[in-house]
């Protein structure tokens, strides 16, 4: 499994992405992905590179179908090979403490 950070910006579309954010998450729910959204990005798993590039490609359409004409992507991936990973794996060894 690949967990994996992204977020993508779109430019020249005025301060507020709520609905950007929105319709992307709407197509991590059609893809019935596990993701997580955060205040500055969305975690989320995938079972393959092509299948994260996948979603990173439709979300970008998705993006270009709003009007959108620059996004600046910026993407982080933890893909383990030695042993199974999940965002609940990750997030379960930091604990639920917060600062």
């Amino acid at each position: 499994m690949i967990v994996a950070e992204f977020s993508m910006v779109p430019m020249g579309s005025g301060t507020s992405a709520g609905d950007y954010v929105k319709a992307i998450h709407r197509i991590l729910e059609d893809a019935e992905v596990s993701f997580i959204p955060g205040p500055m990005s969305t975690a989320v798993e995938a079972k393959s590179l092509q299948e994260l590039f996948d979603l990173m490609e439709k979300a970008s359409d998705r993006l270009v179908q709003m009007g959108v004409k620059r996004i600046i992507t910026s993407i982080r991936i933890d893909m383990r090979l030695d042993k199974e990973i999940s965002m609940q794996s990750k997030l379960s060894r930091v604990g639920s403490e917060s600062n």
